[in-house]
């Protein structure tokens, strides 16, 4: 009998689903839509239903998958997902529901950090144990893991990169409801709002058409990026000096620039960085998309029992 362990990512129109080897290895993935009938209260059943149709077409027995790890959209504690905007879900209790169904452990983790374990797991070239991870697309999100260990905070709330503070001289109210975080300037709209502001009109409505004037050689595009970048290098420079990681991983829409976008990015990271640490961090793009959630739900679960072989 091969042990295995289920991830999944739950987003706000797809669910996806895969079956893993306590190495890593995918064995199967597959997905289903986001119920969001009735703020969401199908989703746990048909998240069930969905299991145990995939393990039965291929003739597998869910005595052998020893966990379920959950990504989802909001902020989670062991127990609960204590709320998912997107999912109509507040103090949810999916782990409860899912475990009691199955009879299988669950274990809950927040999207972007389940994208964070993943690129540690299996995205990195070698083995490591800390990193940082930047997600950069319509907001700004993120993860945090240090010695192997998502960083999830007392509040469910660690991570939450795009909603630190920054100064800048003019006022941009955030989603969250506070004023000029990073995300009102670090991310695709933030880019885009600048870009616009710079030309007095609206010459852009994404970040595609602004990395396509950089090409031109734009002086307002070009200033675009230089703003963003320097907004965003300050930021995660201020954790890289607190918390010297192994690696930077830059991940989101943004990041599919490419060299363009995180050359500058690593070139101005360098420049506020802490002696010991400049020219010595290593930063580079995500490398799994769309899968690095499954993985590192996945992950949250391997960990989990690595763990209690070790007590």
């Amino acid at each position: 009998m091969i042990e295995k362990v289920i991830g999944i990512d739950i987003g706000g129109t797809t669910i996806k689903m895969a079956l893993f080897d306590l190495t890593g290895l995918m064995l199967d993935q597959w997905h289903i839509a986001t119920n969001l009938v009735n703020d969401g209260e199908e989703i746990p059943d048909e998240i069930i239903v969905s299991i145990k149709k995939r393990m039965a077409e291929n003739n597998q027995s869910l005595d052998e998958v020893l966990g379920i790890g959950i990504g989802v959209p909001g902020p989670v504690t062991e127990e609960v997902v204590k709320r998912a905007v997107n999912l109509g879900w507040t103090d949810f209790p999916l782990k409860q529901l899912i475990e009691n169904s199955l009879d299988i452990p669950v274990a809950l983790v927040n999207d972007a950090n389940a994208a964070a374990l993943g690129e540690l797991w299996k995205g990195s070239s070698k083995q490591i144990r800390n990193i940082v991870f930047v997600t950069i697309g319509t907001g700004v999100g993120g993860g945090i893991i240090v010695d192997g260990k998502i960083i999830n905070g007392t509040h469910a709330s660690g991570g939450e990169i795009g909603h630190i503070p920054v100064q800048a001289e003019e006022e941009r109210i955030c989603g969250c409801g506070n004023t000029n975080c990073l995300e009102c300037y670090g991310s695709a709209n933030g880019m885009v709002k600048t870009m616009n502001q710079l030309s007095n009109k609206t010459v852009v409505t994404n970040t595609k058409e602004i990395f396509d004037l950089l090409q031109a050689e734009n002086p307002q595009a070009q200033k675009t990026l230089k703003i963003t970048i320097d907004y965003l290098a300050r930021a995660i420079a201020g954790i890289v000096n607190t918390l010297d990681p192994e690696e930077i991983v830059i991940g989101g829409g943004v990041s599919e620039a490419g060299s363009v976008f995180l050359e500058p990015l690593k070139e101005s990271i360098n420049d506020y960085a802490f002696p010991q640490i400049a020219g010595n961090f290593n930063l580079r793009k995500a490398v799994l998309g769309n899968q690095a959630g499954m993985y590192g739900a996945a992950y949250q679960v391997v960990n989990t029992l690595t763990k209690k072989g070790r007590e």
